[in-house]
């Protein structure tokens, strides 16, 4: 009985994480978008890209939600573009997925939060202004920062959002033109992924 009980469990699982769902992205693929490996019909993948700081590297994350339930992760570090001719570029690694990381990716996809994300594209991160251009303060500064930029793509489409120092520019400065409402919904699904808090 037990045993019968498990595989129960381990089949409604299994539907569960198969039924991908359906994302609603703004635009079509970036041709120059190179991928570890081909995406099929509704299949999903999600890039979650670190920059900045003193790193000469950008560290890449691929996670792929396949049709099968499986997913399937790789890992790069790639150079600054500044950097190119001075550094190499590593190669493509598969690393492994564990329960808690496909929770939070499985948890991502079919999360409100992200649902309330693809709402809004990359250019509504800054507000439009009647005010005369030549009294706009002028913007924050922060150094030694990391930027974030996620990247979702499934069928041939895709939406991407990138923003250097998130929480520090919602926290901490009040420019009139950041749109702190959006803002706040990146950094949900930052959290949501990465499973900590961005400060």
């Amino acid at each position: 009985m037990k045993k019968a009980l498990t595989i129960v469990f381990l089949l409604i699982n299994f539907l569960i994480f198969a039924q991908l769902p359906i994302l609603k992205l703004s635009n079509s693929i970036d041709t120059n978008q190179k991928l570890p490996k081909t995406l099929d019909k509704n299949e999903i993948c999600v890039i979650y890209e670190i920059n900045g700081g003193w790193s000469a590297y950008d560290f890449i994350r691929y996670y792929f939600l396949n049709n099968d339930g499986k997913i399937i992760a790789y890992q790069q570090e790639r150079p600054k573009s500044y950097l190119k001719d001075k550094v190499s570029e590593k190669a493509i690694e598969e690393i492994i997925v564990d329960d808690k990381l496909k929770k939070s990716i499985i948890n991502l996809i079919n999360s409100t939060q992200l649902k309330e994300l693809l709402k809004y594209q990359q250019k509504d991160f800054k507000l439009k202004s009647s005010q005369d251009p030549n009294t706009i303060p002028p913007p924050c500064m922060i150094s030694d920062a990391s930027g974030y930029k996620l990247t979702f793509i499934q069928n041939n489409t895709q939406s991407s959002y990138s923003y250097y120092a998130p929480k520090y520019y919602y926290e901490e400065c009040s420019h009139i033109l950041i749109n702190k409402p959006v803002l706040k919904k990146f950094i949900d699904v930052l959290e949501l992924l990465s499973g900590k808090i961005y400060r």
